[in-house]
């Protein structure tokens, strides 16, 4: 076949080589740990075939008593490792968080506007000076400042629910946006079609809807369906890509724009970005770097903020409607500590503990991002016996810890109580789940937490949620229906809003008056 030497001498040494390889990898396969357990992959799909690729957190956690709270599974070409353990989850992204705090790389972020998000930046100097960024802004000691916007929006949501309540979603969005948009560009939301609501709601759809686990591993498996030209037939991705592209634009520009204007004119107050770019300057000569990062903290702080928000306090009034009793305990609770003449305030929270239980019961009944954001492992590691390869996927399946029955009796019923003791008092299970752990977790969630309490608090002092009723006056079954996507939230139900109180419009309306003036 080969006439010279050195054809023959190529060859033997390529498959010498190869057979080298192969052994060499057979032989380190055979002497590492074995990987964490997982259902049998099928070849090229991988275990996809297996999953409910709109929950997926629901499969895992079918498959938790079969292979145990560390599962290995395969998604197309990428493998991935999914956590179900909340104990397993604080030892690693805690106690082993410097292996643990890393993010995949995508090529799908830069295609959906995603890679200036704080939360999907790889662990290094970016991802620092954002962390930093928010830090200063939301730490604990900062949150107090923040509490007279939020009780202002709080008491405008429940007008705006008085006046329509049919269109609950609308207003308690509203809320969400309208106290996040004052913290961080001093900006007064329109009630009504106001720009940038809109446009941040677009981009957060797209988001929400295009990069769910299964999509995101194949746009990386086929990068070629991101390079499609948009009128391709079934050019669905490039096409959504666009769109989130042109949204995520306007999402950084428009509202920041507002600031700098202001900024120009000496009119501006002070805000997230005034004041970040006030110390940035300060303390730091590469002005444009640092405006991009400010510029960037920002937009992720309003959408990431309105999403979790909204759709929080969204699970807690379909709660309300399904669980009355629990309605009716929180009531009482209020009419005892704060009366009937006034409306709850932050001093109150101390004093409220079957409300506290309320909101964490809340996040844990039905968490908001059920799968998590995944982390990438920087190097290999040995845990509990098994072999975690380095870059790997792994995700937190905040719906299987979430409802674990050992930990969570009867996990899918809504019990305040199990977060109180026999005394009432509340019991130390912090429930950090929505918020994530270690270097990773979520630096906004002191405001979120004092939002979500005072929203509660406000709604649950004035109103009752209750079942509609139908025309012959008997009460309308709701059966709770959930989106699909990272993040979820319940579908539209119908529901009967009742004010407790005979002169609750006049007490909102001068409220809202007094607020405004």
């Amino acid at each position: 076949m080969f006439d010279d030497g050195p054809g023959v001498y190529l060859v033997t040494s390529a498959l010498a080589l190869a057979f080298s390889s192969y052994c060499r990898k057979y032989w380190l396969n055979r002497s590492r740990p074995p990987l964490p357990p997982g259902p049998t992959p099928f070849p090229i799909a991988g275990n996809v075939f297996s999953l409910d690729v709109a929950r997926p957190w629901l499969t895992f956690n079918a498959w938790r008593s079969t292979y145990g709270d560390i599962i290995y599974a395969r998604l197309l070409n990428k493998p991935i490792i999914v956590i179900q353990s909340e104990e397993i989850a604080k030892d690693l992204f805690e106690r082993r968080s410097t292996i643990y705090s890393d993010r995949p790389q995508s090529i799908v972020y830069e295609y959906f506007a995603s890679d200036f998000n704080v939360g999907l930046m790889p662990y290094g100097e970016r991802w620092r000076l954002h962390r930093r960024i928010f830090h200063q802004a939301f730490r604990q000691a900062e949150i107090p400042t923040y509490h007279a916007l939020q009780l202002r929006s709080a008491h405008k949501m429940l007008f705006s629910l008085l006046q329509d309540p049919g269109n609950y979603p609308s207003h308690v969005k509203m809320f969400s946006a309208s106290f996040i948009l004052s913290i961080v560009y001093d900006y007064e939301a329109k009630a009504k079609d106001d720009t940038i609501i809109r446009v941040n709601q677009r981009y957060l759809d797209i988001i929400v809807e295009a990069m769910t686990p299964l999509a995101t591993v194949v746009m990386e498996t086929f990068p070629f369906l991101l390079r499609l030209p948009r009128w391709f037939p079934g050019a669905t991705f490039k096409r959504a890509s666009v769109k989130c592209m042109n949204a995520g634009h306007d999402v950084k520009e428009m509202p920041f724009q507002y600031v700098k204007e202001r900024m120009s004119t000496g009119d501006a107050a002070p805000c997230f970005v005034t004041e970040a770019l006030n110390r940035a300057w300060l303390s730091v000569e590469d002005d444009i770097a640092v405006t991009t990062a400010v510029k960037e903290a920002a937009a992720i702080a309003f959408s990431g903020g309105v999403e979790t928000t909204t759709s929080t306090l969204l699970v807690f009034l379909l709660a309300m409607v399904l669980h009355p009793e629990a309605q009716a305990k929180a009531h009482a609770e209020i009419d005892r500590v704060v009366g009937k003449d006034r409306l709850p305030s932050f001093d109150d929270r101390p004093a409220l503990p079957y409300l506290e239980a309320i909101l964490r019961e809340t996040l844990r009944w039905h968490p908001v991002f059920p799968f998590g954001i995944p982390s990438a492992t920087t190097t290999s590691d040995i845990y509990k016996g098994y072999f975690i390869p380095k870059g790997v996927l792994v995700f937190k399946n905040a719906w299987a810890m979430t409802h674990d029955e050992t930990k969570y009796p009867s996990p899918d019923e809504f019990k305040p109580e199990r977060f109180l003791h026999d005394d009432g008092s509340l019991t130390s299970d912090m429930m950090p789940l929505g918020f994530g752990w270690g270097r990773r977790m979520c630096v906004g969630r002191h405001v979120a937490d004092a939002s979500l309490w005072i929203a509660m608090a406000s709604f649950l002092a004035v109103f009752s949620a209750r079942k509609a009723l139908d025309d012959h006056g008997m009460e309308i079954p709701v059966i709770p229906k959930f989106s699909t996507g990272v993040a979820v939230h319940p579908e539209e139900f119908p529901y009967r809003l009742v004010p407790r109180f005979p002169c609750t419009s006049e007490i909102l309306t001068r409220l809202t008056g007094l607020e405004q003036s």
